[in-house]
Formats: C-alpha cells, sequence, structure tokens
C-alpha cells in the first residue's frame, strides 16, 4: 500500500485538536478528508486544511481512494460505524472509548476479523510521559514490589455536549476513565479477578451521567487499582499515588501534550516542574523529571503497522480487556457488589 489515505469522522474537538492535527504530522499516513454536517466547518477545513470533505458517512465509504477511517464521533456510534467501514473494506481507528458494550466490543472484533482490516483504539495516553514515568520507575524496581496504584483525574463542572448524556456514552469515567483503566491493566502484569465501584449521581450539575466514580481493580498478584474519575472535584488529588514495598511515587498534573497540541505545536509541550514525580524512600525524596510523552507514536505506528512494517501497538484484544474492566465496574456500581471479570466477558 502507498501512504494511506485517511478520512477523520467528525471535527468537534477530538476530530479537530487530536486526530486530524496528529495525522497531518505523520509523514507515512496523508489526510485525505474530514467528514462533517456542518456547512461552515467544511469551509473551513477546506480554506485552513485543503483536504477533500463529506457530508455524510456513506460517502466516505463509498470513496474507492479511502484506506482508514478515523471515528472521532459521539461514543454511541463507533460500532456501528467501525463495523460499516470495516464491512466496505476500510481500516479503522476509533476514538476511546472503544463503544458502549462487551457485545459491540465483539462485533466489532469480529467484523475485522472476517474482513481482514485493521482496527485499533485511540488509546494515546500510552505515551502520556507521566504514564511512561510510572511504568519506568515500577520497571526498575525504585518502589520495590508495587502494591496499590491510585490514579485520579477530576475538576469541578459538568461535561459538555453529548458527552454530558449518558444516551451517547457520556461520563467521566466512560471517557477519561478509559484511559486510566487501560493504563493500569498496562502497569500491571497479573490477571484481572475482581472489580468493585461506586458512582455518585445527585449532584448539582443537573447532568443525567455519574458525577464522581471510583473503581477498584484488583489482581491475581495482589496489586490494587483504584481509578477515580469527577466532575466534582473543587480540589484535584494527584494524578498518580503509588505504593511498593520499598517506596512511594507521587505524580501531579497531567501530560503537558494536549494544552500544546491545541495551541498549534505538540512539539512544545513542556511540563512544570513543580509537576514532576517525586519518590519517596526512606529518608530519602528523589524528583524525577518527566520525560516528554509522544502522542505522535500513535499515527506513526498506524502508518508502519499497515505498511507491514511494525506490530500493531494498540490492538483490539488489549483493549477489550480495557472494556471488561469497564464494564465489570458498571455492573458492579449499579448492583453494589464486586464483580468478576468473567461476569462480563
Amino acid at each position: 500500500m502507498e501512504k494511506p489515505n485517511v478520512v477523520v469522522i467528525g471535527y468537534g474537538f477530538a476530530g479537530r485538536c487530536f486526530h486530524a492535527y496528529l495525522v497531518g504530522l505523520t509523514s507515512g499516513l496523508n489526510l485525505y478528508g474530514i467528514a462533517t454536517s456542518r456547512s461552515e466547518a467544511r469551509d473551513q477545513i477546506q480554506r485552513d486544511l485543503g483536504v477533500k470533505t463529506f457530508r455524510h458517512f456513506d460517502e466516505v465509504l463509498a470513496d474507492p481512494a479511502v484506506d482508514l477511517v478515523v471515528l472521532a464521533t459521539p461514543n454511541d456510534l463507533h460500532a456501528p460505524h467501525a463495523i460499516q467501514a470495516m464491512a466496505a473494506g476500510k481500516h479503522v481507528v476509533t476514538d476511546k472509548p472503544m463503544c458502549l458494550s462487551m457485545a459491540e466490543a465483539d462485533q466489532m472484533i469480529a467484523a475485522s476479523q472476517a474482513h481482514d482490516r485493521l482496527f485499533s483504539v485511540f488509546q494515546n495516553r500510552r505515551w502520556d510521559g507521566d504514564f511512561l514515568a510510572v511504568k519506568d520507575a515500577l520497571a526498575q524496581g525504585l518502589l520495590g514490589d508495587p502494591f496499590l496504584l491510585e490514579m485520579f483525574w477530576g475538576q469541578y463542572g459538568p461535561p459538555r455536549g453529548w458527552r454530558s448524556t449518558a444516551q451517547h456514552g457520556g461520563g467521566k469515567f466512560f471517557d477519561l476513565g478509559a484511559h486510566l483503566v487501560d493504563q493500569a491493566l498496562q502497569l500491571i502484569d497479573a490477571p484481572l479477578t475482581k472489580v468493585y465501584a461506586s458512582f455518585h449521581s445527585g449532584d448539582p450539575l443537573s447532568i443525567d451521567v455519574e458525577s464522581h466514580a471510583l473503581a477498584v481493580l484488583h489482581f491475581a498478584n495482589g496489586v490494587e487499582a483504584r481509578v477515580e474519575t469527577s466532575s466534582l472535584a473543587g480540589k484535584a488529588k494527584p494524578r498518580w499515588y503509588v505504593l511498593g514495598t520499598e517506596g512511594a511515587l507521587v505524580k501531579e498534573g497531567v501530560d503537558p501534550q494536549e494544552k500544546a497540541m491545541i495551541a498549534g505545536d505538540i512539539d512544545a509541550a513542556e511540563e512544570a516542574p513543580e509537576h514532576y514525580a517525586r519518590l519517596y524512600r526512606p529518608a530519602e525524596e528523589t524528583i524525577m523529571e518527566t520525560a516528554p510523552g509522544r502522542w505522535r507514536s500513535y499515527y506513526e505506528n498506524i502508518a508502519d503497522a499497515l505498511a507491514g512494517r511494525a506490530a500493531l501497538a494498540v490492538t483490539a484484544q488489549s483493549v477489550r480487556q480495557t472494556m471488561v474492566a469497564i464494564e465489570a465496574a458498571r455492573l458492579s456500581a449499579a448492583e453494589q457488589r464486586p464483580v468478576a471479570p468473567e461476569e462480563v466477558g
């Protein structure tokens, strides 16, 4: 395959600032077009990017020049659009979360296999600087044997647009929690054995999705990961709090790539020194400067995988495990009991 032609479906925040931008930076991919129903957005795209525009998803699938579609759409559209695109012979990347349920996840994977199409999910935060710092600290054994990971993302204020509605798969746990759960599963090399979760909904924000969520993931090696998201956090907790038998790691702040990307230069991302990770060991505190993250790597790997130069970094099967944990958490919160992975996946 020559340089694959890519069409981004949707031109909201994710389509504009994440996918179209990162695809445009990837030398092994060609940003061929963008699909959006908004006429003013199509005018802007043609003016600013000079790429083809489409009004409808079906027009994209009917274009034989399109090799890969990127779904930057509301979460409830990921599964039907991905399955339809793969049946039309297109490779597919979906934004996270992968879909709304395990049934949809399995249908998407089956479509990928049946039509021999690449299928991946945009878990770009596997390339966050803070995640890579924690991963490196654990790999070096700086904490001894880890037994507790606390991961938090929150602020005060309701989600906007379709992300505030359950019908479209909104809510911060489903949105940002998809990243945190995925990161936990990448860090802990043991099977997930049990999930317990509690969601808080009655709040002054007047939204129909959860406003605060805590999911506790238990693993076969005894490690516990606590994933917490909130729209009611007047004061944020540390992004990471990791305990091991020989020390603790605390990390404030979030990866700076998003802010730099929105400003138009992701490579200018620079973390504030006060957000560097701190390693606490008996009678010792060490500041660990965070190496830059690199979201570019996600789409560079997609290009290499399509060209046969590399294995796919974010496989659908790996993200299926994230969906198992998410669905177990949602069932646990609804029924107020621990849930085993085999109950949902």
